[in-house]
């Protein structure tokens, strides 16, 4: 089997994985900020900012990662299209929150999913740059 599809499958296992986190009682934000109080001893004020940056980067990097794996199960036009897979996962992410209890969806978290997605695919691209560049030099 073509090595991309192993890629592909671990995206949709991914989604899956995102699925099941979104879908979660335990996801929710107030659920996190009591975990940092009650760990860290936190103010209620300082677990809030906690909470918020905390929440942001699992946003960042949960949806940079599922970029990475789209983009490595794709042939053609791959950056732009696991950019675009990825957003829009992302949103249909958010759409489905919804209809969770004590959840919400949010704009602005799509745009913070494909942000993440796009750093990490510049961060895939500038590496395969950089690999192809030592196989030039070293042969």
């Amino acid at each position: 089997m073509n090595r991309r599809y192993f890629w592909l499958i671990g995206a949709i296992l991914w989604c899956i994985a995102i699925f099941i986190a979104t879908a979660s009682p335990s996801s929710t934000g107030s659920n996190t900020q009591s975990i940092l109080i009650k760990f860290f001893h936190f103010t209620k004020d300082e677990a809030q900012i906690w909470n918020v940056v905390f929440r942001k980067c699992v946003h960042l990097s949960a949806f940079g990662l599922l970029a990475v794996l789209f983009y490595k199960g794709l042939q053609k036009n791959r950056f732009w299209f696991a950019w675009l897979l990825t957003t829009l996962y992302a949103a249909t992410d958010e759409l489905h929150q919804v209809f969770i209890p004590e959840r919400t969806g949010a704009v602005l978290d799509v745009g913070i999913d494909s942000l993440g997605a796009f750093i990490a695919l510049i961060g895939v691209v500038l590496l395969n740059r950089k690999r192809r560049e030592r196989r030039k030099v070293y042969g």
